[in-house]
This record gives C-alpha cells, sequence and structure tokens, in this order.
C-alpha cells in the first residue's frame, strides 16, 4: 500500500576493509560482512521498501582505501535489488568521494507516499555539528511543494533528546531544526552517530529515533513500519542472544568450503557469542579425492578409504591437527558421516577415537531409487537413516535434506515415524537451514517424541557461521521457549 512504509535502517557500520582487527570497541574489520549478515535476514523475511544507511559507514573516509571500501558496500547494498539512501556521518569526511562512490546524493528520495529527505551536515573543529540555514529553506520548500506527503528526516546526529555527554552528539541548532520538522509535518527523524541508540520519543508530533550502531555488541538493526496505525520499531541483533553451540560446521578442509577456515570461524563464533563450535567435516572428503567422493564411489566401494590410509592420501590427521592446534576453548572436533550400500560408514574404526560428536547423514542413494514407486524410496531412506544410528551417531544431521534437494515432495507421513526411530536410538533432529528447508511439522513431532533437536549452521561461507536467527524464529513457532531450551536442546558436555 502507497501509505505504508517499511525500512531497513542501519547506523554506524564503521567498516575498516584494510584491517582484521577490532578497533576500541567497533568491530570495523567486520563493517561489510555484517552489512551483508543483515541483507541475507531481509532476503528471508522482512523484506523492506528502502534501505537507510545513517552515515559512519566508514570509520576513516579519508584512509587510502576509503573509495574501495564504499564501491563494496555500494555493491553490497545494491545486491539486494533494493532503494537505497547513504547518509553521510562524521567519519565519513570526505562527502565528495562519499557520494561518487555510494551514487547518491542528500535531498529528496520519493518512495510511494513518502519523502525521505536526507540532509548532509558539516562538522567543525572537536566533531561539532550545525545545520546550515540553506539546508532547512530548501528542505522547507520541498515540503511546500508536496504537501500530499509524509515526510522522513534523515541525518547522522540525532536531533532529539539531547544527550548528556562531553562529546557533542547533538547538533548546536537542534531547537532550530525542530521547529523545521514540527512545522513541515514530518513524520519520523531518524539518526545515527549515538551508538547505543534512543528509544523513539516524541515532540510536538515529530517521532524521533536514533538507531543503535550495527558495529558495537550486540550488533544491531532496526526494521521500521510506518502505517496509519503508527510507527513500529523492531530491533534485530546479529549476536547470538542465547549463546547456543553449534553442532555442525564445515572447515578448509572441505570440498564444497567457500571461504571457511578454522580460525575464521572461530573469531566469529567468538564475537557472535556462541559457546562453542563443533567442527563436524565430511569424512568422505577427509578419505577420498574429489572425483572419487563427488562420484559417489565411497557408495559401492567402501575399500577405497582403506586403501587411501594405506597410500597415506587421507586428511584426517591434518583436519584434527588444524582444529587442536587453534587453542580455542570454544573449538569441537566432530565427523559428519555417511553410509554406504552395505550398511557401513563413511569412518574407520580407529578414527572415531577422541571425536567430541559423529553425525550422520543421508546424501546419497542409489540412482534408481530416484524413478522406483515412492514407497520403495521411502523404505530405503529410512533405512538408511536407521542404519546410520545404528552405527552410534548422536545427530542426525538435516533429516529429510535428501527430498529438498533431490526436489521431491517432503515425505510428511514419515515425520512421526522418524521421531519415534531417533527416540528409540537416542538420538537428536538437526535443525540446518543450510540449502535446506526445515519443516516446523517435524520438529513439532521430535518435541512431541522427546527427540533433542541440535542446531547447526551446516557452515561453509562465513556468512553463515554463528546465524542461528532461522533456527530461534522456527523454535518460536514450535512453541519452544527460553526456559525450555537446556531440555530441548542436544549439547555437547
Amino acid at each position: 500500500m502507497k501509505d505504508t512504509l517499511r525500512l531497513l535502517v542501519i547506523g554506524d557500520s564503521h567498516y575498516a576493509g584494510d584491517t582484521d582487527t577490532p578497533l576500541w570497541d567497533r568491530q570495523v574489520q567486520y563493517g561489510l560482512e555484517f552489512l551483508k549478515r543483515v541483507f541475507r535476514r531481509i532476503d528471508a523475511g522482512d523484506r523492506p521498501d528502502v534501505i537507510i544507511l545513517l552515515g559512519d559507514l566508514l570509520n576513516d573516509g579519508l584512509a587510502q582505501g576509503a573509495a574501495k571500501d564504499l564501491s563494496e558496500i555500494r555493491k553490497t547494498a545494491e545486491a539486494t535489488g533494493i532503494e537505497t539512501i547513504f547518509v553521510p556521518g562524521n567519519h565519513d569526511a570526505d562527502y565528495n568521494l562519499f557520494f561518487s562512490a555510494t551514487g547518491d546524493g542528500p535531498g529528496v528520495h520519493i518512495i510511494k507516499d513518502f519523502i525521505l529527505y536526507s540532509f548532509t551536515d558539516p562538522y567543525g573543529e572537536g566533531d561539532v555539528c550545525t545545520r546550515r540555514e540553506e539546508d532547512l529553506e530548501k528542505f522547507r520548500a520541498v515540503a511546500r511543494k508536496h504537501p500530499d506527503k509524509k515526510i522522513i528526516a534523515l541525518q547522522h546526529n540525532p536531533v532529539y533528546p539531547a544527550i548528556e555527554s562531553e562529546y557533542p552528539y547533538n547538533f548546536t541548532n537542534s531547537e532550530h531544526i525542530h521547529s523545521a520538522y514540527a512545522e513541515n509535518r514530518v513524520t519520523l527523524s531518524l539518526s545515527g552517530h549515538y551508538h547505543p541508540g534512543q528509544e523513539l520519543a516524541y515532540r510536538d508530533g515529530v517521532g524521533y529515533f536514533t538507531v543503535p550502531a550495527l558495529c558495537t555488541e550486540p550488533f544491531r538493526y532496526n526494521v521500521i513500519d510506518i502505517a496509519a496505525g503508527g510507527i513500529n520499531i523492531r530491533t534485530g541483533s546479529l549476536k547470538n542472544p542465547l549463546r547456543l553451540a553449534d553442532n555442525h560446521c564445515h572447515t578448509q578442509f572441505a570440498y564444497c568450503a567457500e571461504d571457511v577456515t578454522v580460525e575464521a570461524v572461530l573469531k566469529r563464533a567468538e564475537t557472535l557469542g556462541l559457546s562453542y563450535v563443533c567442527f563436524t567435516e565430511h569424512s568422505g572428503q577427509l578419505y577420498l579425492s574429489t572425483a572419487d567422493y563427488w562420484g559417489h564411489r565411497f557408495f559401492h566401494d567402501p575399500d577405497l578409504m582403506p586403501e587411501a590410509r594405506k597410500k597415506g592420501a587421507d586428511r584426517i590427521v591434518a583436519f584434527r591437527k588444524a582444529v587442536a592446534e587453534s587453542g580455542s576453548p570454544l573449538a569441537r572436533v566432530g565427523m559428519e558421516i555417511e553410509s554406504d550400500a552395505y550398511g557401513g560408514i563413511t569412518l574407520l574404526p580407529e578414527d572415531s577415537d577422541g571425536l567430541d560428536l559423529i553425525i550422520g547423514a543421508v546424501h546419497v542413494l542409489p540412482d534408481e531409487l530416484l524413478s522406483a514407486p515412492a514407497a520403495r524410496l521411502h523404505s530405503e531412506f529410512m533405512k538408511t537413516s536407521e542404519s546410520l544410528m545404528k552405527h552410534g551417531i548422536a545427530v542426525l544431521a538435516h533429516p529429510f535434506r535428501f527430498y529438498h534437494r533431490g526436489k521431491l515432495p517432503a515425505p510428511k507421513h514419515l515425520y512421526g515415524d522418524m521421531a519415534k526411530t531417533l527416540k528409540a536410538h537416542g538420538v537428536a533432529a538437526e535443525m540446518n537451514f543450510h540449502t535446506n528447508r526445515p519443516d516446523p511439522e517435524f520438529f513439532s513431532a521430535c518435541v512431541q517424541e522427546g527427540v533433542k533437536i541440535s542446531l547447526g549452521t551446516d557452515t561453509h561461507n562465513l556468512l553463515e557461521a554463528g546465524d542461528f536467527h532461522r533456527h530461534i524464529e522456527l523454535l518460536k513457532m514450535i512453541g519452544v521457549t527460553e526456559d525450555m531450551l537446556d531440555r530441548i536442546l542436544f549439547t555437547l558436555s
């Protein structure tokens, strides 16, 4: 509807692409990645009409790499396909470079029945900010020209309420700015700059909201809905609020890995508040060549793995060494195993010693089953799943993803049977969103049967590491409350 508007508002990313370490309390090295993480979330829901980046996109707009960093941010925003408004802040410094690199400019942005008016304000010594009278007069002229449209004012510095601090967060002429807003139908004024943020406050009919910083814990962003009924603000956070554990994560040893490494994942696990990460690498990939693994030769030729061991071609020791040498108290080591055609598994007996976790997955079944009667496929799928359970796995990974990847209808009639089988073997069901669509109906059946739920990101790309927001939403959907988590979730001791 034209009289409703949804905004994704992000403040103070303070990105510095030339560093891999934080600066003070700012995670400047993750500025671009954190934006990508937020944008991934809106692709899954809450898709806005417009994205607003409210200044201090960079930590130092005068740095040598500033143009490159701004260009990366622009490309990341453009990839969403959503109009983005770029508002400069004091750290963005060179406004000509800022607008040249972002392709935006100050002033009028008309979206639906709204004018989003962005200001570019000058800073003096000590970051003191004063709005120019000529800029306010331009704003007044736009308001007079569009009497039928609601106005949202965008700037980096807060206008209201006043912030008590030795540092000058507010404008020197805040009262004058407020009068201009109150007299010209401003519905909402949005600002950043003050990293803790400020709750929505009203004065003379104008709503004022200061968005919290993306660069400081807990790495927040806001989705704002404006409608006839008022203004609704929802705050999201990239940091894990519940210190959840990741029982399924991959490393640089996976053939299907993108940019993950043990070290990089652990850095994000610590930053995003995970209790631990279990690196459960594909055991078949650690034994076999890419051709043998992706050709699924292990399924019909289980002798390939011991042969690889005899030749010294397997990478089991190297994988375990990489996890151990991280020295991180958050690191655990495990394996993701598969079944072969004869009821065996892709893990040699001697390699199970000392593992914190073994999870099992049905990635492949004989090709002829895909064209066989559905009942036969379902039977073999359940048989293979139970075979893994009999081999002592603790978690069944992405239980029905085989069907999703094969573009087959979800076998909902098997949900109850699978939950009962998991219960009988004391095996947890994994909740996993990596190229997967977990069905709430199945996990409801697991909860009813008393089957534990294991959370796994199945990380292959660093943007997945430590991201449990969809897991949390699904748990809420099936009625799992925070006080139930200790009873419901599977975790390592």
